[in-house]
């Protein structure tokens, strides 16, 4: 009976006097802390990246208020065009591009003066097909000495060159040399675009830093809160798992409602009592650390809201694939956790004795 009772304890998890298996409920109890760290760990950092998000998605749409209101986007093209028909001279190349745009083809893309606009607003986008038949104001299906009088007909003798350098280069085939110039306008599009890009990024910038440090932004103390308040972090990974993109109808007024919401969320924002640093520790160190946790938010936002968003997304999928696969016998106990109810599992009953004789199994010496 002694082999029989030992195996007993063996099956149930418990310890033989001989040693002969080692307990693992320790081992158990270390991974699941680990596990649960994991967790929270995660937790934190999605509650911080959704942070990121709205507060990007705020400064996105204060960043296009502004390019609306000082219509950046049609400034920069004219100035793209000046630049493409006179680069030496840009007042010059200004006037050219004033009136290439009053050519019929171009004339239609510009929004007329209105009573409640006193000022003619040009066109942000030109289409590269519109722009070069209007620049050389000729027929595709022309004859090729139309397109030699077209191109000596330009303005711009910078343009004329190049301009005559593609015609040569095509071979005075039409067809060709029309999709060259079209892709010599694109190209130059494409430093357009850099130019404006790099002037977004400069007023992201500058708007980032205004509102981290008008509402005490601080990535330190927020991530502190997820940390130390259970409830917080529970409450804030909930509101994350149903954020959706921003589109272009979203307006200042649901961006306002955003980060009201967060602070509803009892994310720590604002220069209040309940936002102070804790603690008697120096105060240098606690301005070194309140200045880094500010500059460390606005340089997050300045990334955009499209790329935390995709990080959002990827942490949301991170987290749904830590947590193990239910087994078929299995039974929830609680978050990532599948405990089977079959025998042998922890927490159900132990597995049945095989038959046989007792003198079969060794006998352990107590």
């Amino acid at each position: 009976m002694t082999a029989v009772a030992e195996r007993f304890k063996i099956a149930c998890g418990h310890e033989s006097k001989a040693g002969t298996l080692r307990p693992r409920l320790d081992e158990r109890q270390a991974d699941g802390d680990a596990l649960m760290f994991d967790s929270a760990v995660l937790e934190v950092a999605f509650g911080l990246v959704f942070v990121f998000v709205i507060l990007s998605f705020a400064c996105s749409a204060l960043n296009e208020t502004i390019s609306s209101i000082f219509n950046w986007r049609a400034q920069f093209l004219r100035r793209g065009i000046a630049n493409l028909l006179e680069p030496a001279n840009l007042d010059r190349g200004l006037e050219q591009t004033g009136k290439l745009l009053e050519h019929p083809l171009l004339n239609a893309l510009v929004r007329p003066v209105t009573p409640r606009s006193k000022r003619r607003h040009y066109p942000s986008y030109v289409p590269s097909r519109t722009f070069v038949a209007a620049l050389l104001d000729f027929d595709r299906a022309g004859a090729a000495r139309k397109v030699e009088d077209a191109i000596a007909a330009v303005p711009s003798e910078d343009a004329r060159r190049a301009l005559t350098v593609l015609y040569e280069r095509a071979d005075g085939d039409v067809t060709r040399f029309t999709r060259d110039a079209e892709r010599w306008f694109d190209d130059s599009m494409e430093r357009v675009s850099g130019w404006y890009r790099r002037r977004v990024q400069k007023v992201l910038w500058a708007l980032a830093v205004a509102l981290v440090v008008s509402l005490n932004i601080d990535t330190f103390r927020i991530a502190e809160q997820l940390w130390t308040q259970k409830a917080v972090r529970a409450a804030v990974v909930a509101r994350a798992e149903t954020v959706q993109p921003a589109t272009g109808s979203t307006g200042l007024k649901e961006v306002a409602d955003d980060v009201t919401e967060l602070q509803q969320l009892s994310i720590p924002i604002g220069w209040t009592a309940e936002t102070r640093p804790e603690g008697t520790y120096d105060w240098v160190l606690r301005i070194v650390l309140k200045t880094l946790g500010l500059l460390l938010t606005a340089a997050a936002l300045t990334l955009g809201a499209p790329f935390w968003f995709d990080v959002l997304s990827k942490v949301a999928r991170l987290r749904s694939a830590g947590a193990p696969p239910p087994a078929t016998d299995a039974v929830r106990r609680g978050e990532g956790e599948e405990t089977r109810a079959g025998p042998g599992a922890p927490g159900g009953p132990a597995p049945p004795i095989p038959p046989g004789p007792v003198a079969s199994t060794p006998e352990v010496t107590p």
